[in-house]
């Protein structure tokens, strides 16, 4: 199998993450492993642009997942012979069918770019009937053209802020329509009218426009993965993978995920409203299905809180607990799947020394370490949760890298106590 590590690609380009940044290359290494045994990787080499490498994806294996693998992790991740790459884009789908010779697998770019828009994240929820009542009036998706006249946009912008209500507090966020990981986006209070402000409206118009909305005080990130077959499957309805937490900084970088598993192997977010983010979206996932997608996906969500609790400059933690169930829609292979693909492949290592019976769930969390203490963070982890059994991801990267781990406890809110002790979220 093929496989194009073009991770971070909303950003304008196909490979400047892989071929540049540590955490992407981890990523990719990781990714690869729910791949069978001869699998490869494809990207094109640093210099001379026209030319292509090709590397195995043997290298980094951990030992404590047992031998390398025959099977994928999931059958339809290796239905076709086609290049598979995190994310299909229309500059990666004609760069690989003139490099490879071959088209990609999965759906064609443009319906990947028009599913992957937040744009249609904001309709979906809409026509669902997913937005809480207080939060959908405020939420206003922006196109370029009207980013590209600064003057009028910051007075559109100030007026729809002087009719929020209090407990938004005037705080908002301007995200690009197309990006990742909170990359991009541009903050603020009170008013539009500021130099950070004005210096992003361009930038979000290269970027295909912007959704305006406000800065919500999450209590809990969420994510759930889901495959949607292609039309022509026998079992066209989409197959739900998994729900998962995720662990992010304030700003809603992707530091890892933390969830349950239970003896067949299903994954399980633990938050109370776990079944209602899991049906909601099932829901988005068949119509991003009737919009002609297909493939694997993952839908972020959170919880927030909602309610008057602004007291002038001052915060107070009164208010009611909403959940957004439908924040981005990830038309692509997701760090969640990433992390359920390893929770599986590693669950018949640890089954019998976390005493997971039918019925019963416990804890795991995959995380990325400190850069050259990434070992030393796991087995802080591990020393706060009795009876925690750690796998050992290998050496995916350097010293100076971002380091993954994988931790397996009978109780997942000690594990994300630590994390959050240890590593700050």
């Amino acid at each position: 199998m093929e496989l194009l590590p073009n991770l971070g690609a909303e950003e304008g380009d196909d490979w400047r993450a892989f071929l540049h940044q540590p955490h992407a290359r981890v990523a990719a290494r990781l990714w690869s492993h729910l791949f069978s045994r001869d699998s490869r990787f494809r990207y094109p080499a640093a210099s001379p642009k026209s030319s292509w490498q090709s590397e195995s994806c043997d290298e980094g294996w951990p030992a404590a997942l047992g031998p390398l693998p025959d099977q994928p992790v999931f059958q339809w991740l290796e239905e076709s012979d086609r290049p598979s790459a995190w994310l299909n884009t229309l500059s990666l789908e004609d760069a690989a069918r003139r490099a490879l010779g071959r088209p990609l697998s999965g759906p064609p770019a443009d319906r990947v770019a028009a599913i992957h828009d937040k744009a249609f994240s904001v309709e979906a929820a809409s026509e669902l009937g997913l937005v809480p009542r207080a939060l959908e009036p405020l939420i206003q998706v922006l196109d370029a053209e009207t980013l590209r006249n600064p003057d009028e946009m910051v007075e559109r912008l100030d007026a729809w802020l002087r009719d929020w209500p209090e407990w938004t507090g005037g705080r908002f966020t301007l995200k690009p329509r197309l990006g990742s990981s909170g990359r991009g986006r541009v903050a603020g209070r009170g008013s539009a009218d500021t130099q950070s402000v004005r210096g992003a409206l361009s930038r979000l118009a290269e970027r295909g426009g912007a959704i305006f909305e406000p800065w919500l005080e999450r209590r809990t990130d969420l994510s759930v993965v889901l495959y949607v077959p292609p039309a022509v499957s026998p079992e066209p309805l989409p197959t739900l993978i998994g729900s998962l937490e995720m662990l992010a900084t304030a700003s809603g970088v992707f530091r890892g995920h933390c969830g349950e598993v239970d003896s067949r192997g299903r994954i399980f977010s633990g938050h109370r409203e776990d079944e209602t983010l899991r049906a909601d979206a099932a829901a988005v996932a068949r119509r991003a299905r009737d919009r002609g997608f297909f493939g694997p996906c993952g839908i972020d969500a959170f919880s927030y809180l909602e309610g008057d609790r602004v007291k002038g400059d001052r915060e107070t933690e009164a208010g009611r607990e909403r959940l957004r169930c439908l924040v981005e829609f990830n038309a692509r292979t997701t760090m969640g799947l990433v992390t359920i693909g390893l929770v599986r492949r590693a669950l018949p290592r640890v089954r019998d020394a976390l005493e997971l019976e039918p019925g019963e769930r416990r804890g795991f969390l995959m995380g990325f370490g400190r850069p050259g203490t990434g070992r030393d963070d796991a087995r802080s982890i591990e020393s706060c949760c009795p009876g925690a059994c750690c796998i050992d991801l290998g050496s995916v990267g350097g010293k100076s890298d971002p380091q993954p781990f994988l931790l397996f406890a009978r109780d997942k809110a000690r594990l994300r106590r630590a994390h959050l002790e240890i590593l700050g979220c």
